[in-house]
């Protein structure tokens, strides 16, 4: 006979997560294993550090038999994550994921998300919500659908809302990114376009000016933004169409343009 007692023991096999998995804070996330042998129930746990520890404790025990486990992803960031399955009545039978997965924070951005106009030189609010507890963010812009980011702020305290004065960046692709300031994988953009567009103030006339026929009378204005060109028009009925052009196109940057005043006498 064996001059001593030997061990027969089951066997765990962790199918997921195995390595290279993202999963975001607070979502759901299945983990699961199969089973050799008469095991009761198994113990879940994680590691944050590459399986060096695992002091983390998902449930103590579970079914062995049901092979899954919904588990609700903590709050708890890493690229350096491991989880282990192990017999709930010999930690020595176990297994681990063959490699690292992340878990992530996250972010779902609010506004602008497609088919705002916000105007050069106006305050808009930027405005997020977090998944996880990420303390800083990056904020960029895009004027060209994505392609390419400006920075709005590198990083900017955590608070949900940002208070975004809009460059003079005129464009109808615009879109805005939030990021971690740590981890720039964990982001969230617009949905869809939006579009910042310059302003114009018409100076003159403005209401109340009496110009003859024929005379030679300035129109004043003012800008803000990069709007290369302007149109000229002009109504007699009080502004409900305008299908008289004075020029159709004219430098903006001139502020002024000499009118020969027309043969359209109106008082509108």
């Amino acid at each position: 006979v064996s001059d001593a007692n030997f061990k027969i023991r089951g066997n765990l096999t962790l199918t997921s997560p195995n390595g290279a998995e993202v999963w975001i804070i607070n979502t759901a996330h299945t983990i699961t294993w199969t089973k050799n042998g008469s095991i009761a129930n198994v113990k879940l746990e994680y590691s944050t550090n590459g399986g060096t520890t695992y002091p983390n404790v998902i449930a103590a025990s579970v079914n062995a038999g049901l092979g899954t486990y919904s588990w609700t992803i903590p709050d708890n960031p890493s690229v350096q994550v491991r989880l282990k399955v192990s017999d709930a009545g010999d930690a020595t039978v176990f297994d681990s994921s063959d490699a690292n997965f992340i878990i992530r924070g996250g972010f779902t951005l609010s506004s602008p998300n497609g088919a705002e106009v916000w105007t050069v030189g106006t305050i808009q609010n930027i405005a997020w919500t977090t998944f996880g507890s990420i303390l800083n963010v990056k904020l960029e812009y895009s004027s060209n659908n994505g392609t390419f980011y400006n920075v709005i702020v590198a990083s900017v305290g955590n608070t949900g809302v940002y208070g975004w004065t809009i460059p003079d960046a005129i464009s109808t692709q615009c879109l805005v990114k939030i990021s971690d300031v740590n981890d720039p994988n964990a982001m969230d953009t617009s949905d869809a376009i939006f579009k910042i567009r310059g302003s114009l103030n018409l100076s003159a006339p403005n209401g109340g000016e009496q110009w003859a026929v024929g005379s030679s009378q300035n129109i004043l204005w003012t800008k803000v933004g990069s709007i290369a060109n302007i149109k000229l028009e002009y109504s007699t009925d009080s502004g409900v169409t305008y299908p008289n052009i004075i020029v159709a196109t004219t430098s903006a940057a001139a502020l002024t343009y000499a009118w020969t005043v027309p043969d359209s006498i109106s008082a509108t």
